[in-house]
């Protein structure tokens, strides 16, 4: 759903009349307990709706009335900085699962679907968004690619983010990762600035003055806060502050001192798998971690209803007249427990979407053979991967080719938009497998192809089936366990159900293989993102992030 933000003066009018009393709304919640997310009260009251909007809170009569006696009233959740597109669904089939759970508004960078298809790939998902029942907002990736270090199937540059910022719904600029162009001064960068009124920032580890630079540019949110005291400097510095929580990457717990700020926000960053998306929930799940872990319920609600609101400009996150009428009702507050939901005054209707050809086409890659997944023996720069976190660290010790037993495994990454056969090649430590491969097209930020395996034969099956497929996961050990994400090699055509069970199925098979991790297939989507600390791999090699610069994988070489 994309609504306009301004009315008519006709649908100005009738609101103002129905607020008044003079006409009867279109609907009233008669006698919930309305929650006020801003005085931090409870009371009961009827809420008046007019077309989408709120018009009165009080007591009134309607056309329609709902008795909602014993039930909280809350405004809808919004989920502040979320990529629709790693769910692996569609927009309308994510909206099918996470609405009736309470979550009736995202804030959305599509920088997913435009690493791969570009512009057009916005345009679909805005497409998309005006059937879907999920209030809608865009962001414009603002880094596309992510940096110079990877290849991307599409550039977005300043005339292209002018062109998609005049389009309804479109309301910012979403996270700027590469820091260093805006530091640097660089023309194309602070042009980009100049263009949004709202810019989200992406400045891990970032402190200082360099912290003071980027902040003065106009970038006031960062969602890459892992540590307490990074946190607290961003936040005394005016930056808003986005807690991620999700099914990776989980930093409540580290930050949840500051939790409760009003410039404090609870999002998912996309991270949350379409399990939990189906058995947990979703922004109304960190909502429940944020009370389980001692914050209180009204400040938890401010984080995920009026603090984004509030950010954005945005006419939704409180029940009060004037906003959208996205309104939860409750049998328990601290459960967060949705008996109906109301989005723009009405019950959700769920239609769906067909992308089109070129959105399912778009895996262009040769295949691979062993021969060009040799790496020189020699003291080895290794990424360690950090279970629960998309950060990695550095080791380096002497390696002589995979060794399972050290955990010392092979990470390839081959460029898949356009036939190049770039491949980047690393060891990696981690994982845990100890036979076998896995390898997809989901790899922040290009969405290149991303292998890990215990043998190079292992990685060849893997990625060569991958590209047959179009795009996905496909996990290889003897047989092939897949699961295909046609859209953009990213998002599945299929129902959640379906979608969870092939997850499910590759998942079991990598705890088989020796794999340890929670999220593994996050988790080796994120080595591939060249702007997160510390080692990561794209198709141009080893990156240390630090340095923003390629690094050999082997430092003392020797013949392999």
């Amino acid at each position: 759903m994309i609504s306009s933000e301004r009315l008519s003066k006709n649908e100005l009018k009738r609101l103002i009349s129905v607020a008044r009393g003079k006409e009867r709304a279109d609907l009233v919640i008669k006698g919930a307990e309305v929650v006020n997310v801003l005085t931090e009260e409870i009371y009961p009251a009827d809420i008046a709706i007019c077309a989408d909007r709120i018009a009165g809170i009080g007591n009134y009569s309607g056309i329609k009335e709902i008795d909602a006696k014993g039930l909280y009233a809350v405004p809808g959740l919004i989920d502040a900085h979320t990529h629709v597109e790693m769910s692996m669904l569609t927009l309308s089939e994510f909206s099918r699962l996470v609405v009736p759970r309470g979550n009736t508004c995202i804030i959305a960078d599509p920088h997913e679907i435009a690493n791969v298809l570009g512009k057009k790939g916005i345009i679909y998902l805005l497409e998309e968004a005006r059937i879907a029942p999920i209030r809608f907002y865009c962001m414009v990736p603002s880094c596309v690619p992510s940096s110079p270090l990877e290849t991307s199937g599409a550039y977005l540059g300043v005339e292209e983010l002018e062109e998609l910022l005049s389009i309804e719904g479109v309301i910012g600029l979403a996270e700027f990762m590469n820091y260093p162009a805006v530091l640097d001064l660089r023309d194309d960068a602070i042009e980009k600035i100049i263009k949004a009124k709202i810019v989200d920032g992406h400045c891990p580890r970032l402190s200082g003055k360099d912290l003071n630079a980027y902040i003065s540019a106009g970038i006031l949110s960062d969602h890459e806060s892992t540590e307490l005291n990074e946190a607290v400097e961003k936040l005394r510095l005016g930056m808003r502050i986005m807690i991620r929580e999700g099914s990776a990457g989980r930093n409540l717990k580290a930050l949840k001192k500051i939790a409760g700020n009003r410039y404090t926000m609870l999002v998912t960053d996309g991270d949350r798998s379409v399990k939990d998306l189906l058995n947990e929930g979703y922004l109304d799940s960190v909502f429940r971690r944020a009370v389980a872990e001692g914050i209180d319920e009204m400040k938890a609600l401010q984080m995920v209803t009026l603090n984004p609101a509030e950010y954005f400009g945005i006419k939704a996150g409180l029940v009060s007249p004037g906003r959208f009428a996205d309104i939860v009702l409750l049998r328990n507050l601290r459960n967060f427990d949705a008996e109906r939901v109301f989005v723009g005054g009405k019950k959700p209707e769920f239609k769906f979407y067909k992308y089109p050809e070129e959105a399912t086409s778009s895996v262009k890659a040769r295949k691979i053979s062993k021969e060009d997944l040799i790496i020189k023996s020699g003291i080895a720069r290794i990424i360690e991967v950090l279970d629960g976190e998309i950060i990695t660290e550095e080791s380096r010790e002497f390696v002589e080719g995979i060794n399972v037993e050290r955990d010392i495994l092979k990470a390839v990454v081959i460029e898949r938009h356009k036939f190049s056969g770039r491949i980047g090649k690393a060891y990696v430590r981690g994982f845990g497998l100890k036979r076998g491969a896995i390898a997809q097209t989901i790899a922040h930020d290009a969405h290149n192809i991303v292998s890990v395996g215990a043998s190079d034969e292992a990685i060849c099956n893997a990625v060569n089936r991958l590209i047959d497929l179009g795009g996905g996961i496909v996990v290889f050990d003897r047989e092939f366990y897949e699961l295909p994400l046609r859209i953009a090699g990213l998002m599945s055509d299929e129902s959640a159900e379906k979608v969870a069970e092939k997850l499910e199925k590759i998942e079991k098979k990598l705890k088989d293989l020796g794999c340890k991790l929670k999220s593994p297939v996050i988790t080796l989507s994120f080595i591939a993102l060249p702007v997160i600390p510390k080692l990561k791999l794209t198709d141009l090699g080893l990156v240390d992030v630090e340095m923003f610069k390629i690094v050999e994988p082997i430092i003392d070489q020797k013949t392999y």
